[in-house]
């Protein structure tokens, strides 16, 4: 109780964003699965035109596609979690937009279909990210560090519109780098820990007492002292 009163007086400063290694974990993979992406969506986005011939109908397409998607994304967070709801939707992206662009030309219901899937489902990457984001960042520093994960992911949006310059090379490499990068962060993912059903942190405090009562109950030998006292029995 000293400890959280301690940390509840103390003032948080940009310093306390890489404290304890746990910290600077979460946020360095969260960078990166945010850099990934937002490089994947946004190269997605900005280049329509070389996924189907009618822009307007895919934008209308992405806008009626996303209001039931939304409701998937309600499913995912109640019932699968975030980490497992976010891998299975950056997979499914990557796997759209490496299907959309291999698949031939002259079946555009299918490209159009892949194109439509996968920009729906970027609405809901980037809103389960979020939501995974915050429950796992603590509440005193949640806004310093969002505004750090986003200084450095964020060149994820300038670099994507950059990839097309590799057409000259191979009209597939742009879209195979954005499917990749997908599905790559699906995998980054999987290296942070799951929050649903988990209690908020509020302070690093918090972060570290949690570190210190998993190491408590993974090893063995040890005690946890928050588990109860079964020896009088």
């Amino acid at each position: 109780m000293k400890k959280e009163l301690e940390a509840a007086k103390t003032k948080p400063s940009p310093r306390d964003l890489f404290h304890t290694p746990i910290l600077r974990k979460r946020i360095c993979l969260l960078s990166i699965v945010k850099f990934l992406s937002l490089l994947a969506g946004s190269g997605l986005g900005l280049h329509l035109q070389h996924l189907g011939p009618n822009i307007i109908l895919l934008q209308f397409l992405f806008g009626a596609v996303a209001i039931p998607a939304s409701f998937v994304g309600h499913f995912v967070l109640n019932h699968v979690g975030r980490r497992v709801g976010q891998q299975v939707i950056l997979s499914l992206r990557g796997i759209c937009i490496l299907t959309a662009i291999f698949v031939p030309e002259e079946i555009q219901t299918v490209r159009i279909s892949m194109a439509t899937v996968g920009g729906a489902v970027s609405y809901l990457c980037y809103a389960l990210y979020q939501l995974h984001a915050n429950e796992l960042l603590p509440t005193s520093l949640r806004s310093t560090a969002i505004a750090a994960i986003g200084l450095t992911s964020n060149m994820g949006l300038f670099l994507a519109p950059l990839f097309m310059m590799l057409e000259i090379y191979s009209a597939s490499l742009p879209w195979i780098i954005y499917g990749s990068c997908s599905i790559l962060s699906a995998f980054i993912v999987f290296l942070l820990p799951e929050t649903k059903d988990q209690p908020l942190p509020e302070s690093i405090y918090d972060i570290k007492n949690d570190r210190d009562n998993t190491m408590s109950w993974n090893w063995p030998g040890t005690t946890n002292c928050l588990s109860p006292d079964t020896s009088s029995d």
